[in-house]
């Protein structure tokens, strides 16, 4: 499969990890590839650093909007019909798009993602995130309301740029937990989708990512992203809209309080009997 695909890689501040993240990205061995740095106002040495690969990047600059608008920036930049993003401290193995790009073509799908595996914990215990879920994935967000369906995306995600015109492109008022989760959300609610049976994908474990976002604001982002769907999906009915209310907060009812927060576990559990817009 020959068709060009373009590489997004967001910013902001990451010159630390950037080089090699970029590095990764350059070293694949599918060679029909562009690869768009969108730098989200930098304020570290990054431009600097993405100056010195020369022409084997394209760099599009923004002024700090955030990542999903750094992301949509990419996307408006891209020539490509097919987009993979990379965020700007994870690694790709060399090989993740000519396996996916393949897996796409063989099996008509419409997005392509991957197991992935953490690395750089302190205490030294690094996830591995499996890819489970395929076929038809939008009936996963209904089911399993706040679990991250397409796991450890957007990296691990290849995807065809045409289905943007149905689902539109990332919701650049999210600025933290669930903005990849309201997005694959609206991606797969139309979209084939399947999964390379690999690690494919290294991300790195730091202080400042976002799986470091305390879990109150976790259940603020996708409380957001689940309001969001209930306006938007008409299928879903009052009873299942009950069911999944009860399912999300009774979830964070628990991990409130295995993380020590009684009183958020009272809120989350008092918000299951209440009104959904509460």
């Amino acid at each position: 499969m020959n068709e060009l695909v373009s590489i997004i890689i967001p910013n902001f501040n990451g010159a630390q990890f950037l080089l090699e993240a970029v590095s990764s990205a350059i070293k694949q061995n599918y060679l029909e590839k562009e690869i768009i740095v969108v730098d989200d106002g930098s304020t570290d040495n990054s431009l600097e650093i993405l100056g010195e690969l020369g022409l084997k990047i394209r760099v599009v600059a923004t002024s700090n909007l955030g990542a999903s608008a750094a992301r949509n920036a990419g996307i408006l930049a891209a020539n490509g019909e097919y987009l993979a993003f990379l965020d700007s401290d994870d690694v790709w193995v060399e090989n993740k798009l000519s396996l996916q790009m393949d897996y796409m073509e063989k099996t008509d799908s419409d997005l392509v993602y991957c197991h992935g595996q953490e690395f750089g914990s302190p205490d030294g215990v690094d996830a591995f995130h499996e890819a489970i879920f395929s076929g038809d994935c939008y009936k996963y967000f209904r089911q399993f309301p706040g679990r991250a369906i397409i796991d450890m995306g957007p990296s691990t995600a290849l995807i065809k740029k045409s289905l943007l015109s149905v689902s539109g492109i990332f919701d650049s008022s999210f600025t933290g937990p669930a903005e990849d989760w309201d997005f694959f959300r609206r991606y797969c609610r139309t979209a084939k989708v399947g999964f390379c049976d690999q690690v494919l994908v290294h991300r790195r474990n730091h202080s400042n990512n976002v799986s470091h976002r305390s879990l109150k604001e976790y259940y603020s982002g996708n409380r957001r992203a689940l309001l969001k769907m209930f306006a938007e999906d008409s299928r879903i009915g009052i009873l299942e809209r009950r069911l999944i209310w009860f399912g999300f907060n009774f979830a964070f009812t628990k991990s409130f309080m295995k993380g020590g927060l009684p009183i958020n576990a009272f809120r989350s559990l008092i918000r299951i009997c209440m009104p959904i817009t509460f």
